[in-house]
């Protein structure tokens, strides 16, 4: 049995969040107790959750403990421990993390000392917010990339020079059978074009003519025939790819002063929504065409880009260039960092938004990348949890 001078914190979950706010509560000289699900259930060789939880709980005296804070990165996780600890003990005081919306109403309003906040939506507003914060750094002009400003892929001009071609080849025919075989210029651009058309209709031909006109005609209906197949078929292999592309969300914007997202998942979800509302002009830029979201927010009137941001053409698509600012929230640091210092080889001053989950390396960032805004959600998000208790 601990020794329970003060009131215990029992704090369960693993993440940014659990341990922000772990460190919190110890600098508050709160009396803490963490645990993992893992743990709680490797503890006992029951399979039952409600008797490993009992067994654990047992030990701290259920008296001393203040408050249970549910703060895993699995919102099944938390779910299960909430009904767990609500059935086991129903007037202990908790404070959990859910991310989705639909369960929390139902949730509180069963169990009032039960309270639940979404991280996610409760970081949204500060990220938005830093949109509209004077910059607290000097925007530097001078940054040095190896990323072009252009795309690097080249243009394809295949079928401009096959069409030329092929006009040339009718020029240099109506002209060999106007002065070859003395037919009018209407006379010999008419038998060109029906010879080319393989139509066929018989008016003019070249039974009677020398075999130096009969093998310029061989040659004439040979490269027409492939010059007409080649310019139809990579015509038709370019419309056909720049529908898909535009199914895909992957198009050219030309827009300016508009806002780019990086990552629609929990966090980049209430973003968007807020940036929407606000009147935004808004691109996201998601890697995963089949995410849950996507059809929600083209309904709002977002633009969609299916692509990797930290890709120059995706950053080259959406227009970084003339973007007032871009957000980056995807799941993971280097991948937020990387894209944020991509866009700046485009647009040197562009507003940078990037989320880093470590408080402490979001300022070395800030400070030594010249980033103008870091913020940690888990940060923000402890904040809500830690005043629960005041």
């Amino acid at each position: 049995m601990l020794n329970m001078e003060k009131k215990t914190i029992l704090v369960f979950g693993t993440g940014h969040l659990a341990y922000r706010l772990k460190a919190k509560l110890t600098a508050g000289n709160y009396q803490l107790v963490h645990a993992t699900l893992d743990e709680i259930n490797g503890a006992s060789q029951s399979v039952s959750l409600l008797e490993n939880l009992q067994q654990f709980i047992r030990q701290l005296d259920v008296d001393a403990i203040k408050m249970v804070y549910l703060l895993d990165e699995k919102d099944e996780v938390n779910l299960q421990l909430i009904i767990a600890l609500i059935s086991l003990y129903p007037d202990i005081s908790i404070a959990a993390s859910l991310f989705n919306e639909n369960l929390i109403p139902h949730l509180q309003a069963q169990h009032s000392n039960v309270t639940i906040f979404n991280p996610a939506k409760i970081a949204a507003p500060h990220f938005v917010a830093a949109l509209y914060q004077p910059l607290e750094r000097k925007i530097e002009t001078g940054v040095i990339s190896n990323t072009p400003k252009t795309s690097l892929k080249k243009k394809d001009t295949l079928i401009q020079k096959l069409l030329l071609a092929f006009i040339g080849l009718i020029v240099v025919a109506v002209l060999f059978f106007h002065f070859y075989e003395k037919l009018s210029w209407i006379d010999s651009f008419y038998f060109v074009i029906v010879t080319v058309a393989t139509v066929g209709y018989g008016d003019i031909n070249l039974a009677a003519s020398s075999p130096v006109s009969k093998l310029f005609g061989i040659i004439l209906i040979l490269s027409s025939t492939f010059f007409i197949w080649m310019i139809f078929s990579l015509t038709i292999d370019r419309v056909l790819k720049k529908r898909i592309m535009l199914a895909l969300g992957r198009k050219k914007y030309h827009c300016k002063d508009h806002i780019i997202l990086c990552g629609l998942g929990r966090l980049g979800y209430f973003i968007a929504e807020e940036l929407l509302q606000k009147g935004e002009k808004l691109i996201i830029i998601e890697q995963h065409e089949d995410g849950r979201y996507l059809d929600y927010f083209r309904q709002l009137g977002a633009e969609v880009y299916i692509g990797d941001g930290r890709l120059s053409k995706v950053l080259d698509d959406t227009n970084v260039a003339q973007a007032r600012a871009l957000i980056s929230v995807i799941n993971d640091d280097s991948i937020n960092l990387e894209i944020g210092l991509n866009s700046r080889s485009f647009q040197p001053g562009i507003r940078l938004i990037l989320r880093i989950f470590d408080e402490q390396m979001a300022k070395k960032i800030k400070e030594y990348l010249n980033i103008h805004l870091t913020l940690s959600a888990s940060d923000i998000a402890d904040e809500k949890f830690y005043e629960i208790l005041k």
